[in-house]
């Protein structure tokens, strides 16, 4: 499958009535766009014949955390609909079934963990693009600047995705939690 076909029907499942893939998706998806650009823009560099040595040494060992961490992400993107399926059959479960309470509860702090783990190594990524970007070559610097604004939307979206959740979260310990999360992915965005 051509790449521009997997992006058309990735968008596609976004824009129809189904609840997923949902918001969460489509963060976890920005920010395995953005760490592919950035590992992009970093291969790019490494191939240029202009490139020192050194700075291909500095990069290499960077490219491969980025890599590491899109796949974190790319898995994220496949997990936020899991949870929110794990979600809907909790909320099935028979209103006297004494073990409905835990796991709606249970399954409300999955659906908050998935964006707050996709935030998280968005934030990393920002990191790897930050040590690396005073050796990306010039004429391709534009893609990592492409690659920071997609983490930090990403992380923007995250943050909304975790108050949707938070919001009908009981266990005070997981909201004070994941009200501090949000607080720390407000200030890297």
């Amino acid at each position: 499958m051509e790449w521009f076909k997997a992006a058309e029907k990735f968008n596609q499942a976004l824009a129809s009535s189904d609840p997923t893939p949902g918001g969460g998706a489509a963060a976890a998806m920005a920010a395995a766009m953005g760490c592919a650009l950035a590992l992009m823009a970093g291969n790019t560099t490494l191939k240029r014949k202009a490139t020192p040595q050194e700075t291909k040494d500095r990069l290499e060992p960077h490219l491969r955390k980025l890599g590491a961490l899109k796949n974190q992400l790319d898995h994220f993107i496949q997990e936020d609909s899991v949870a929110y399926s794990a979600y809907i059959v909790a909320s099935k479960l028979p209103k006297e079934n004494a073990d409905r309470p835990k796991a709606i509860e249970d399954a409300l702090l999955y659906a908050a963990r998935v964006p707050t783990d996709t935030a998280t190594t968005a934030i990393q990524c920002l990191r790897e693009i930050d040590l690396i970007k005073d050796d990306i070559a010039p004429v391709i610097l534009s893609d990592i600047y492409c690659a920071q604004y997609l983490l930090k939307s990403s992380i923007r979206c995250s943050i909304e995705n975790i108050k949707a959740n938070l919001a009908f979260i009981k266990n005070e310990d997981w909201v004070a939690k994941l009200t501090q999360h949000i607080e720390v992915f407000s200030k890297s965005c």
